[in-house]
């Protein structure tokens, strides 16, 4: 016996009616259960409900409240008499099926407009549910460009007069079908995707096999120590691993790698450096330290090469080269790299000390001397102060570029900074959706901000920024564009020159130096008077989509 027919069975017991808690309680249903098909009985008629104070109290009923029905529910309905002429018929479904009551009243349901969207069976179900059973199914409907699915429920009524009748209640399941077929997809591609999975891991031991012969050849002859991993197990070995570690193939294979760190933490910063790091699907580099057998430690740089470049849990080509000597000679030239930048930089600082005190006599000079022919030397001569003052500022930053080596950054998270540097003011700013990270000198910090400084400086009055990137078959184009007055088309490319432009034209100069070392070009391509529109093209292999950049910045922000 199913609860609705409990519950009709309850109020029949009780004709004085009862709430929804005495249902609740009588049949140890929980409340909203118990509401739910008092709820359902009142709308199909089957059941009355009185309000007595605070309380609703249902009683049983054998006639429809065709009122109620057709007010209280949001599903779409449709009244038949037992002739299956159709005689009530609320605005929901009216509004769907795109037709007036009029055209519907006084039709029998499979002469009228709706017996195109109902099944060939749908008149025999109709004639069991005036004769008292009640039934469901799901239909699918389709009308102009409205998609929907719906449980169709057939439920038997009895009008006030007492003849029979039955009404179809259409209730609006698409988004739970729309889940359920999103569902069965997921599974599928998931099911294709382990076979895929299966049979590529199948492939890969098969080729291991085969090659085994030829990749002992190749690894015993190689000067450089070389090592198959699997989840950093080491699996093989070459002779050359073995003198560079001092351990024998006996001693590393079947070992974790953990063996040949000095400790925890370098083991561990490898791990991330090698198999987590953004943007390196293919070879992998890093730097670092291995302990020997004998106790001494080696620096190292450490290569990393994926059997699958997209799952590195199938295995991996390590290769170790021995470069203790050459860091040696690398850090004692970068010590006397340091004290010429010392030295440099002193001798900057007293350059412009010196500048600042020219500055202040020509500025007296200017206050003692009327003449204008040498107020207009005074002048020249102020010029060439700042101009020096802006060189020598310049080489500051100049000196920089690549001293640190190229490293994968974010295009979206790089604009953000760079923009609270650049202090926009009321300037909004739209940042990528599509976040990627592109292989540049760490520099290219100075490329966003000189743009936003050459925006603010030069754009007129510029209230908009956009940055965007855009993906081609042979490159990513990340853009740069303001609302700005624009750059005349004459000036596009000596922009970019270092002694041309505004104040020098340093900025644009160095944007492109620092572009420059990892083959990136920039080029001016806005139309003037409509803004600046500056475009630079990574080329493949130096990029990588990250993803989807996040909701909050997805806005226009204002600083």
């Amino acid at each position: 016996m199913n609860e609705q027919t409990r519950i009709r069975n309850l109020l029949r017991d009780n004709p004085k009616g009862l709430t929804i808690e005495d249902v609740s309680k009588k049949l140890s249903l929980n409340r909203a259960t118990a509401a739910k098909y008092l709820n359902s009985m009142m709308i199909s008629g089957q059941a009355e409900l009185r309000e007595l104070g605070r309380a609703k109290v249902f009683y049983l009923s054998q006639r429809l409240p065709l009122t109620n029905l057709l007010s209280l529910s949001s599903d779409f309905i449709l009244i038949l008499d037992r002739e299956l002429f159709i005689q009530e018929v609320n605005d929901p479904f009216l509004s769907f099926f795109h037709v007036t009551k009029d055209e519907l009243k006084g039709i029998r349901i499979d002469h009228s407009a709706l017996a195109q969207y109902f099944p060939e069976d749908f008149v025999d179900s109709l004639t069991k549910a005036v004769e008292g059973t009640e039934l469901s199914s799901e239909v699918h409907l389709h009308i102009d460009n409205d998609d929907r699915y719906f449980k169709i429920k057939l439920i038997p009524l009895v009008f006030e007069n007492g003849s029979h009748a039955v009404g179809i209640l259409l209730e609006d399941i698409t988004e739970m079908k729309q889940y359920q077929l999103e569902l069965e997809e997921r599974i599928k591609e998931r099911t294709k995707n382990l076979e895929i999975e299966i049979e590529r891991h199948k492939r890969t031991e098969k080729a291991l096999r085969e090659n085994d012969a030829v990749l002992k050849s190749m690894l015993n002859a190689t000067p450089v120590g070389v090592g198959l991993l699997v989840d950093r197990v080491i699996q093989k070995v070459n002779n050359s691993m073995c003198d560079l570690t001092g351990y024998t193939k006996a001693e590393l294979t079947g070992q974790s790698v953990r063996i040949l760190y000095p400790d925890d933490e370098e083991y561990h910063r490898i791990n991330q450096e090698l198999y987590n790091k953004a943007g390196q699907k293919n070879v992998r580099i890093v730097e670092s330290r291995i302990l020997r057998k004998d106790g001494s430690v080696i620096d190292v740089i450490i290569n990393l090469s994926p059997f699958n470049p997209d799952d590195s849990s199938s295995g991996v080509t390590a290769t170790i080269v021995d470069i203790t000597e050459r860091k040696r000679a690398a850090d004692a030239l970068r010590q006397a790299s340091n004290q010429v930048a010392l030295l440099t930089s002193v001798t900057r600082h007293d350059i412009l000390n010196k500048i600042t005190l020219l500055r202040g006599y020509i500025g007296r000079m200017k206050q003692l001397e009327t003449s204008d022919a040498l107020q207009e030397i005074l002048k020249k001569e102020d010029e060439i102060a700042d101009t020096i003052a802006n060189l020598i500022t310049f080489t500051r930053d100049y000196k920089d570029i690549g001293i640190k080596p190229p490293d994968w950054i974010s295009v979206e998270e790089t604009s953000r900074r760079m923009k609270e540097t650049a202090n926009l003011g009321q300037v909004a700013l739209h940042l990528p959706d599509d976040d990627y990270t592109v292989f540049a000198d760490p520099l290219i910090e100075k490329v966003f901000y000189n743009l936003f400084d050459n925006s603010l400086r030069h754009g007129g009055n510029v209230t908009e920024i956009r940055i965007s990137t855009v993906e081609n078959a042979d490159r990513l184009i990340i853009l740069y564009e303001d609302n700005g007055i624009g750059i005349p088309e004459n000036e596009k490319e000596i922009i970019f020159e270092r002694d041309m432009g505004k104040n020098t034209g340093l900025g644009l100069f160095l944007a492109r130096e620092i572009l420059a070392i990892t083959g990136i070009t920039i080029t001016e391509t806005g139309e003037p008077g409509n803004g600046a529109r500056f475009e630079m093209h990574i080329p493949k292999g130096s990029y990588s989509r990250t993803g989807t950049a996040s909701k909050k910045n997805k806005k226009t922000r204002k600083s």
